[in-house]
């Protein structure tokens, strides 16, 4: 039975082979087949157009423009600087969408001059910052259902919560007493990193760690924070058709490395994405980057964006779905609402996820790469479920459990909030989280409570105060998705034409989905927003 299970693993590992050996063949690039052999595929010249691309994608990462000169500078100093200058063009604009990235537009065009209509379809604003609390009010805690932490790298973001005085704190990402379980073994954090073998006896491998393959893998690809034009450039042509899986096969890893990597890393359901967009997670969560959480909740930031795009003179109206653009007369025509109210604007610019943009029309067509884009941009699944507990069964604060168990992630708070606190009992992604949502959500919360009964004991219901919730961002009207997530090959493919201006550049687009280097992060939204801004004609004062 042995010896047939590990001839059925060679034939599907060399299959997954063979299928990356054509793509690096066919990029001149390196197999590695074997950690002590490595064998050289036969070279072939990129084509050029592909490499124009991948030269775009490569700006957009490294946040400059064609010569060179700083964009993430000029963004910075509009969005938490001087801000814009009075645009003499100045004239009505309508924001579809009032999450960060139509907000923070609404308060730069407002600024600038502009006559800002916001129209959100949701009954609130914040698109996926949303803090729950209604139903943690015996404790006074809170969760966060979607955005929860910024890397202090993201300098946009750090400098417009210091521009409007919102409070951040460190969100404790490590903690040496959480628990990584497989199966039935569990074990501390600290005495996994001390001894992962109990872990990897599992699995047939020699014990190392899940996060040192992993990150092994990803510096193999030779590009990271430190990385130029030149380098994105030249990994983005080659390899950006890879997937995780894929890359982690050929460098040398068995499918039993990539079980264990999956496992101990909450990663088995994204092994079929982009390998680019697994690189762009290490880019964000580089070592020694500090984390921070925002004081009392991630709504603050939105709460704060809004407030200062009204007092610049902005409107934002709620319950207001844009369900047609008609740019094919002198002014833009905006239709809106179950009533079909129409208004007209000289500029429109589009913040709304790009899956709830299939359900809008728009004259006249919009290009081929842009349409292209709505239809097969990929936004992943990603699912919240919240336990309140009376007293802190948990030591310490902050830190992640990790489990192949449905749960996955377990996510403690990383400060006191009330008497008690609100755990994130599971965090899934992909497929892990549509296991999820097939379940009702007082389902979703008996089943994690279970799990973490079985792994930490009976402390665990003993202080459970009956307070859940759970938040399916699949699922969710106004979002349809998490975040635009890269399948191989759509960075290149894709990405450029998320951003391009249409309707002779009256009609821009925003939001997290349109950067690549800060997609699914609050980074992204503001990068993309002082983008569209500048698009639009505005400029630094």
């Amino acid at each position: 039975m042995g010896d047939d299970t590990r001839t059925r693993r060679d034939v599907l590992r060399m299959g997954a082979v063979g299928a990356m050996g054509v793509a690096l063949g066919a990029a001149g690039g390196v197999l590695v087949t074997d950690r002590e052999d490595p064998v050289r595929t036969v070279a072939a010249e990129v084509p050029a157009h592909r490499v124009d691309r991948a030269r775009m994608v490569a700006r957009d990462i490294v946040g400059v423009d064609e010569d060179g000169g700083s964009l993430l500078a000029r963004y910075q100093e509009l969005l938490g600087g001087a801000g814009p200058r009075r645009q003499a063009d100045a004239g009505e604009v309508v924001v579809v969408g009032a999450g960060v990235a139509g907000l923070a537009s609404a308060w730069v065009l407002a600024r600038a001059g502009h006559r800002v209509r916001v129209l959100e379809g949701a009954d609130r604003i914040g698109g996926r910052i949303r803090t729950l609390r209604e139903p943690f009010a015996r404790t006074g805690g809170h969760g966060e259902a979607g955005a929860m932490r910024i890397p202090t790298s993201h300098t946009l973001v750090t400098g417009v919560l210091d521009k409007l005085g919102v409070a951040t704190r460190p969100f404790l990402m490590h903690h040496s007493e959480r628990r990584i379980t497989v199966g039935d073994v569990s074990v501390t954090r600290s005495e996994y990193d001390r001894d992962p073998a109990p872990i990897t006896t599992l699995f047939g491998i020699g014990a190392q760690r899940g996060r040192a393959i992993l990150d092994d893998a990803l510096t193999q690809a030779g590009v990271g924070p430190g990385a130029g034009v030149r380098e994105w450039t030249d990994y983005l042509a080659r390899y950006d058709e890879v997937s995780l899986r894929e890359w982690l096969l050929g460098q040398g890893n068995s499918e039993a490395h990539l079980d264990y990597v999956g496992s101990t890393e909450g990663l088995t359901a994204r092994m079929a994405l982009s390998m680019t967009h697994n690189l762009m997670t290490a880019y964000n969560l580089a070592p020694n980057t500090d984390i921070v959480e925002i004081v009392g909740g991630t709504e603050h930031l939105t709460t704060a964006l809004a407030a200062a795009a009204r007092a610049a003179g902005a409107e934002i109206m709620t319950g207001a779905e844009v369900t047609a653009i008609d740019g094919r007369g002198h002014r833009m025509r905006v239709t809106y609402g179950p009533d079909e109210v129409t208004v007209d604007a000289d500029r429109v610019l589009v913040t709304a996820p790009f899956t709830l943009l299939r359900h809008m029309s728009f004259a006249p067509a919009l290009s081929y790469g842009k349409r292209r884009a709505i239809a097969e941009l990929h936004y992943d699944a990603a699912t919240k479920t919240f336990l309140e507990f009376s007293e802190r069964w948990w030591p310490g604060h902050g830190g992640i459990d990790v489990t192949d168990a449905p749960p996955r992630l377990t996510v403690y708070p990383s400060h006191p909030e009330g008497a008690g606190g609100v755990v994130i009992a599971s965090y899934t992604w992909s497929d892990d989280a549509r296991a999820w949502d097939a379940l009702p959500p007082a389902e979703r919360a008996a089943e994690c409570l279970a799990h973490l009964t079985e792994v930490h004991g009976p402390r665990v219901r003993e202080t459970w105060t009956g307070g859940f919730a759970s938040h399916s961002w699949a699922s969710d009207r106004w979002a349809d998705g998490e975040a635009a997530v890269y399948l191989p090959g759509q960075a290149v493919e894709i990405g450029p034409d998320t951003r391009t201006t249409e309707m002779d550049g009256r009609l821009a687009f925003a939001g997290d989905s349109t950067s690549t280097r800060g997609r699914a992060w609050i980074e992204g939204a503001l990068e993309s927003a002082a983008r569209a801004c500048r698009e639009l004609g505005v400029r630094t004062a």
